[in-house]
């Protein structure tokens, strides 16, 4: 009888994906298994490794595209992926409440979360001429790409750390424009040339960021 199973509210599914975001470990094997689906489903085998040295350092970038270099070389292009969990889980309750300061607090720590993350992607996973001379931060909830874009970062981040942010939409078109176009570059030398080859990509998906960012704005004004 279908009827004697007990039933699980809303609330408790919430209440269940909060426990589990709520442990750092949880949250960093989420972001990267969403991010490891996305690279089978797009690239090749042998077009992406995985837990890399990417530089002459010991650290080792989740994931990192290979792209060809001069002669038989490769050139990695970083992508690590990044969950701020806490702040930005504080930042949700705030906006829920209304509650104008802790909206701002909230909203300083996502920032401050955020820079460091970017920071120390580029301080361990960036090393012309071994890889290109930037990197992606993987985010992996639209709601929070969309956070990004509308408190105007992605901007901030590229200019400072030469880090760019990435929803798992905007990743998907990221890899799609490289698995079509990458095998023709040469960039050891160049390596600002695959993004002027993905800048098309970053502007019609930049758009989509907006429009995320404005519906997220749209709700945050009927709570506060």
């Amino acid at each position: 009888d279908l009827h004697s199973f007990p039933t699980r509210r809303s609330s408790d599914l919430t209440s269940d994906l909060k426990k589990v975001l709520s442990n750092v470990k949880n949250r960093g094997i989420l972001g990267e298994i969403q991010l490891g689906s996305i690279f089978e489903q797009i690239l090749a085998p042998d077009q992406y490794e995985e837990n890399v040295k990417t530089t002459s350092g010991s650290e080792r970038v989740e994931f990192a595209v290979k792209l060809p270099g001069d002669g038989n070389e490769t050139v990695y292009l970083p992508i690590d992926a990044k969950f701020p969990g806490d702040t930005y889980s504080n930042l949700m309750d705030a906006y829920e409440a209304g509650d104008k300061a802790g909206i701002e607090d909230a909203g300083k720590k996502l920032d401050n979360a955020l820079k460091k993350a970017a920071k120390d992607i580029h301080d361990k996973y960036i090393e012309p001429p071994n890889t290109t001379d930037f990197g992606i931060m993987f985010l992996p909830f639209e709601g929070l790409y969309a956070e990004v874009v509308r408190r105007g970062l992605v901007e901030e981040l590229q200019r400072s750390y030469k880090v760019n942010i990435s929803g798992p939409t905007t990743m998907s078109a990221m890899l799609n424009s490289l698995q079509m176009g990458f095998r023709t570059l040469a960039i050891q030398k160049h390596s600002g040339e695959v993004w002027n080859m993905l800048s098309a990509v970053k502007t019609e998906f930049g758009k989509f960021g907006d429009v995320l960012a404005s519906t997220l704005r749209l709700d945050r004004k009927s709570v506060v």
